[in-house]
């Protein structure tokens, strides 16, 4: 049986492919990042690793399509059910 997509998954995937890491050497690269902190903030991780617009959709379409397939659901309801998994996942955006 097919495992099913996890948020790690999700953000391995953008990180291998447009900056050649994963979420797990990202946090042994930088041990200052403790997400158990209370004073860890997420914006520093997400700045630190910023992708295109175009990169941006490109990782979307990708997660949004792989959800649709695992789902059986149609893309308005896949859209819709991965709004708030998309807040904690989505990379940031560079700024032109």
């Amino acid at each position: 049986m097919k495992q099913k997509l996890t948020a790690d998954d999700i953000l391995n995937w953008w990180l291998a492919k447009y900056h050649n890491t994963s979420i797990d050497r990202v946090f042994k690269d930088h041990p200052e990042w403790d997400v158990h902190s209370k004073d860890w903030n997420s914006r520093v991780f997400y700045e630190a690793y910023p992708v295109t617009q175009e990169q941006h959709d490109e990782w979307y379409e990708w997660v949004i399509t792989t959800l649709m397939k695992e789902k059986g659901m149609g893309r308005k309801n896949t859209e819709r059910n991965f709004s708030f998994v998309y807040l904690n996942t989505a990379p940031s955006v560079k700024k032109d």
